[in-house]
């Protein structure tokens, strides 16, 4: 996978401001040289929950000379309907939306447009939400901390080159390296992404009717992925279920503390 680091702009500005001001200049080609004309721009359609993040992106977009916006929303329902009309060349998208889980959109844009490609813009360093990302279709995968690089990220994965952000590869490569040395104690591997999802959320204390309505799908959908759960990791109980989730979910949130001790 390639990466790349460039300067950023300011020296008292984060990184993750660059998305709140765009502040970092376009690193898209010139036009072409012997005719003259510009390429026709690469339609990207921008997905997140948050709305300065949005407005950092579209800004980076508009100073582009590759790439154009062709719509921006936080709900996976618009996101949806705006995918269907416009058919986008690139969508950003993050992984926890409106309604929806983002690994999940990202599958059904795939199948929807596979010349589609997509950059996943997570909140976190994850190398295990990175796994997902790419599984389900993502070519490359940034967090706020990249911001600087999401031209080249559109640039890289436009050319159909995999684009992992600097902030995410180290995470990635000691991910790897701990799990070259022997087999997890505990591996959710085998669930699938919305299995995974709801995992999580019995992880957090959620019931199952909590689950139904945060997920909008009815309660016995949820006890039937609860069923293939068990099933999956060998557990017995519902009781059993939601002992292994909250142990694997203060894991995952004490191994990204140590990741970045900042978030501490």
């Amino acid at each position: 996978m390639r990466r790349h680091r460039h300067s950023q702009q300011g020296k008292d500005k984060p990184p993750s401001n660059v998305f709140a001001h765009g502040t970092k200049k376009s690193l898209t080609k010139d036009p072409d040289a012997m005719s003259g004309k510009r390429r026709t721009k690469a339609k990207v359609l921008v997905i997140h929950r948050t709305g300065f993040i949005r407005s950092g992106v579209l800004s980076l977009i508009a100073k582009s000379r590759e790439f154009i916006a062709c719509g921006e929303t936080d709900e996976a329902r618009i996101a949806r309907d705006l995918f269907l009309r416009h058919k986008p060349d690139l969508v950003l998208i993050g992984l926890r939306l409106t309604g929806a889980d983002g690994i999940q959109l990202i599958k059904e844009f795939r199948s929807f447009y596979p010349a589609c490609v997509i950059l996943a813009l997570s909140e976190h360093a994850d190398a295990f939400s990175a796994q997902r990302a790419f599984r389900a279709g993502a070519r490359g995968y940034l967090t706020i901390e990249d911001a600087p690089e999401l031209l080249r990220a559109f640039d890289e994965i436009s050319s159909g080159h995999p684009y992992v952000g600097a902030s995410v590869l180290p995470v990635i490569l000691s991910n790897f390296a701990a799990g070259a040395k022997g087999p997890r104690s505990f591996d959710v591997s085998s669930l699938s992404d919305r299995e995974l999802e709801i995992f999580s959320f019995i992880g957090r204390g959620s019931s199952v009717s909590q689950l139904a309505s945060e997920l909008k799908v009815s309660v016995k959908t949820i006890e039937t992925h609860q069923m293939r759960i068990k099933e999956k990791l060998a557990l017995r109980s519902a009781a059993e279920l939601r002992q292994k989730a909250r142990e694997w979910l203060a894991s995952a949130t004490l191994n990204r503390i140590r990741e970045e001790p900042e978030a501490a």
